[in-house]
C-alpha cells in the first residue's frame, strides 16, 4: 500500500460524512453538519437532545395533556438539536421557526439518515 495524502483522507472524510445542505425559504444555504464531524462538546449535547427525543412520558403523566406537553417538548428540542448543528444559527432560527412538527422530524430523520451512513460504514472497517 502506498503513502496516503491527508489531503486525500480529508477529502474522503468529507465526502462520506457530509453535511445536509438545506435551502432555506428565504434561498439561503444552511448546513447542518454530521453528528460525527462535530467537535467533542458539540457532539455529547447532540447526542443529549436526541436521547431527550426519545424519552418516554413519566409514570402516572398519562393523558392528553402529557401527550401534547410531549409534542411541544419535542419540537423544542428538535430546534435546539438544528440550532446546535447548523452552520448558521440565525439562518437557522429564522427557517425552524416557521415549520410544525412534521418538518422538523423529516429535516431530523435526513439528517441521521446521513450521520448513520457514515457510523455503519465506518463500523464495518
Amino acid at each position: 500500500m502506498g503513502v496516503l495524502k491527508v489531503a486525500d483522507l480529508r477529502t474522503e472524510a468529507e465526502l462520506k460524512y457530509a453535511d445536509l445542505q438545506l435551502e432555506t425559504a428565504g434561498g439561503a444555504v444552511v448546513s447542518l453538519r454530521n453528528l460525527l464531524r462535530l467537535d467533542d462538546s458539540a457532539r455529547r449535547s447532540a447526542q443529549v437532545l436526541i436521547e431527550a427525543l426519545d424519552k418516554k412520558p413519566e409514570a402516572g403523566t398519562e393523558g392528553e395533556g402529557a401527550a401534547f406537553d410531549q409534542l411541544v417538548r419535542q419540537e423544542a428540542t428538535l430546534r435546539d438539536l438544528f440550532l446546535l448543528v447548523a452552520d448558521n444559527r440565525d439562518e437557522m432560527r429564522r427557517e425552524v421557526e416557521g415549520w410544525d412538527l412534521a418538518m422538523r422530524l423529516l429535516v431530523m430523520e435526513r439528517w441521521m439518515e446521513g450521520t448513520q451512513a457514515g457510523e455503519a460504514s465506518s463500523s464495518a472497517s
